[in-house]
């Protein structure tokens, strides 16, 4: 199994955490800080479940940023192609280091809670800078590897 694969999984878990919360109307994230029922009043109606749809839609994003790490493309794209999809794993990788560390430093440094979403966003980012890495090793191996692979067929 691929690292990309496992990231992808770990993110289908943010993703059903913001479907419940988005069909429930409530803010927050599981493993998150408690958030005060108060803070829904800044919201309109429905705007709640739309913030938690929008951020259900990202983490679809981020799985298929590592899903795209995947796939194979020809050789006229694949470079273009293969640049896109390495610094989007890195974006997505910081955003969540850095979703890592606000949550672990709020939750030792106050008392507001979300060490656990903390942690989780600290695996997520290891699984995405992981899924990353392998991509930055893999125009060699697929070269050589495609190039085994004719040396046998014209054998």
């Amino acid at each position: 199994m691929k690292v990309a694969d496992v990231g992808i999984a770990w993110t289908a878990l943010y993703v059903a955490s913001k479907i419940t919360y988005a069909l429930e109307g409530r803010l927050g994230v599981t493993g998150g800080p408690v958030v005060q029922p108060e803070s829904n009043l800044s919201y309109g109606p429905g705007e709640v479940a739309s913030a938690q749809w929008a951020n259900a839609a990202f983490g679809v994003v981020v799985m298929a940023i590592l899903l795209a790490g995947r796939l194979r493309l020809g050789r006229a794209r694949a470079r273009w192609a293969h640049v896109t999809v390495v610094t989007g794993h890195w974006l997505c990788g910081l955003m969540a280091a850095a979703g890592a560390v606000g949550m672990v430093g709020g939750a030792l440094f106050t008392n507001r809670g979300g060490a656990v979403f903390g942690l989780y966003c600290g695996v997520w980012g290891a699984l995405i800078a992981l899924s990353a890495r392998d991509l930055r090793r893999r125009p060699e191996q697929t070269t050589a590897a495609t190039a085994a692979g004719r040396a046998n067929q014209d054998a």
